[in-house]
């Protein structure tokens, strides 16, 4: 259900059933119940990438559309990602085609060399306010890249071993 700006009531208008469940009823609808999407994957195999530069973890599933009133969009992701010794992941968000954090975008899971692990899965998470987008759809992907062109694992609910059958959750919701 969408939001419809609500009408300027005057002194003396009559109240009209449609026009109480446009502006009251539907409107509390859409507050309660706004556009919202995600997704927690329980893959077969888990997700991996040596890109340098940054590319979408999955372009299919973690790839969440929604039709906004054109408020801000929350965009959360919480996961794990594995990474080699002295390697690490970059995470970002493309709104519609375009990366909204830039640079090496909002977050960071390395592996520093410590001597004593050969890689460790390190928690990775965000949440972000997207502003400025218009009215309509738009569609979200999760992007990622490596630090130094080593695998980078995210676990994705594939069982690799104990400890490691995480399921992690991509989500957005519109939110003004």
């Amino acid at each position: 259900m969408a939001w419809t700006t609500p009408k300027t009531w005057l002194a003396g208008s009559p109240l009209l059933a449609a026009e109480l469940n446009t502006h009251l009823r539907d409107n509390l609808a859409a507050l309660k119940a706004p556009p919202t999407n995600g997704y927690s994957p329980n893959e077969a195999s888990d997700y991996s990438t040596t890109s340098t530069a940054f590319v979408d973890v999955d372009g299919t599933k973690l790839a969440l559309t929604i039709t906004t009133s054109g408020g801000a969009v929350m965009v959360g992701f919480s996961g794990a990602i594995k990474a080699p010794t002295n390697n690490g992941a970059n995470l970002d968000v493309a709104v519609d085609g375009v990366r909204v954090a830039g640079d090496d975008g909002f977050t960071a899971v390395t592996n520093a060399t410590d001597g004593t692990y050969s890689e460790r899965i390190n928690n990775a998470s965000f949440v972000y306010l997207v502003s400025s987008l218009g009215a309509g759809a738009h569609t979200f992907k999760l992007q990622w890249k490596s630090v130094s062109g080593g695998t980078i694992t995210m676990p994705a609910g594939a069982g690799s071993g104990s400890g490691k059958d995480m399921h992690p959750q991509f989500w957005v919701r519109e939110v003004s």
